[in-house]
């Protein structure tokens, strides 16, 4: 109950504080345009003088990383997404579009994670200003994670962080490692035509720009889908005139029955679909890099 009532006594002072006008800390939240493998990682706030020990994380992604090297006890914060059992009991702050400032102020953090979403940018923001306010401010770290080299040098930024950097540079060393092995198998296979979906009603599939887009490069694919939009809603027509060598089932959460709707597509009438199990290709962390795998056996079943 002390920790509640300290907890709302800090939320109370930051409300009735003038919030941060444009200029402050808040506004370093503008995104750069630099991705985090390109020092785009952006600090707003004050760097911790010791490791933080409770912090709040607004991406599930985030929280893989901070599981992955050996910290989730210092996890006081988590989204509604986040999925992972050892965050099960973890208060729950917003969603990944929708985080509570309010709600993240009330857990007293050291330190708040986020990957630079621009929908989630007017709430961060808040959280930025009310901590400023506050007269416990902590930091935001907002890590931009567009491509795979991205996520590969999230968790070196997340450790350096959290205070354990030789962790964060061995998980990073780790993920850029998988990746390597599977470049380096799909190198001598023959490069498959695939058609990635995303969701089957309405159709959505993976362009260019994607995360799964540089993922079927890595796992000896080419991707069939043109122009510049990273997740088009697609006409069946158009992934029928397409005509792929195999489609990778990228949407678990709607039946795998339900792919026999598009059995138009010559690739789905044959059979050559690649289901994948769960989410891990769509979630930029430890859970993307090692699903690497799964895309590739499903791509190239001659080579198991």
């Amino acid at each position: 109950m002390r920790a509640v009532a300290a907890g709302c006594a800090a939320l109370a002072l930051a409300l009735a504080a003038p919030a941060a006008r444009a200029g402050g800390v808040a506004d370093l939240l503008r995104p750069s345009g630099r991705g985090a493998a390109e020092g785009g990682t952006v600090w707003a706030g004050p760097r911790p003088a010791t490791p933080p020990r409770r912090v709040v994380v607004l991406a599930p992604s985030l929280t893989d990383v901070v599981l992955a090297l050996g910290l989730g006890d210092r996890l006081v914060g988590v989204t509604q997404l986040d999925d992972a059992p050892e965050v099960r009991h973890v208060p729950r702050v917003g969603g990944f579009i929708d985080p509570n400032p309010e709600a993240i102020l009330g857990l007293r953090p050291d330190l708040v994670l986020w990957i630079s979403d621009g929908g989630a940018l007017a709430a961060v923001r808040r959280v930025a200003e009310l901590s400023q306010a506050s007269s416990r401010p902590f930091p935001v770290v907002a890590i931009p994670v567009v491509s795979v080299a991205d996520v590969l040098a999230t968790p070196r930024i997340v450790g350096e962080a959290l205070g354990a950097p030789e962790a964060g540079a061995r998980l990073s060393a780790e993920l850029a490692a998988e990746v390597e092995r599977v470049r380096a198998r799909a190198a001598s296979l023959p490069r498959r035509r695939a058609l990635f979906l995303v969701g089957r009603e309405p159709l959505v599939v993976a362009g260019p720009g994607s995360f799964p887009d540089e993922l079927l490069r890595i796992a000896g694919a080419v991707n069939v889908v043109g122009g510049s939009r990273p997740w088009p809603v697609f006409p069946l027509e158009r992934a029928v005139a397409l005509d792929p060598e195999v489609v990778v089932d990228g949407a678990p959460q709607e039946p795998a029955e339900g792919i026999v709707r598009l059995s138009a597509i010559p690739a789905v009438r044959r059979g050559a679909v690649v289901r994948l199990p769960d989410d891990a290709l769509l979630r930029p962390g430890p859970r993307m890099i090692r699903g690497l795998e799964t895309l590739f056996r499903g791509l190239h079943p001659e080579a198991r």
